[in-house]
């Protein structure tokens, strides 16, 4: 994982989503094993050729290209938030 696309999307995460810094740790882990799942490292390149990896891959891809700033994803932001409110739910805090 590039250390540059992480910090990009923990701010991205914090910033436009609201999410509180501790729990980004458990949102990192997440997008980590859905990006080894579709046979990716989480980088740019995962954020456009993850799509068709399944719906929680979608999410995971959209929030690497909001964070590098590119649009055009196919993923509402209400089902962004509710998955990351699942990962949050699901997942044990995890130091940031």
């Amino acid at each position: 994982m590039d250390s540059l696309v992480q910090s990009r999307i923990r701010r991205y995460l914090r910033e436009r989503l609201n999410v509180q810094y501790h729990d980004t740790g458990a949102i990192m882990y997440n997008l980590r094993k859905l990006a080894r799942t579709s046979a990716y490292a989480l980088d740019a390149a995962f954020g456009e050729s993850g799509l068709a990896s399944g719906p929680e891959s979608r999410v995971a891809c959209m929030l690497v290209n909001r964070a590098h700033g590119r649009t055009g994803d196919c993923t509402s932001l209400y089902v962004v938030k509710q998955k990351i409110d699942e990962w949050i739910r699901k997942t044990p805090p995890m130091g940031a």
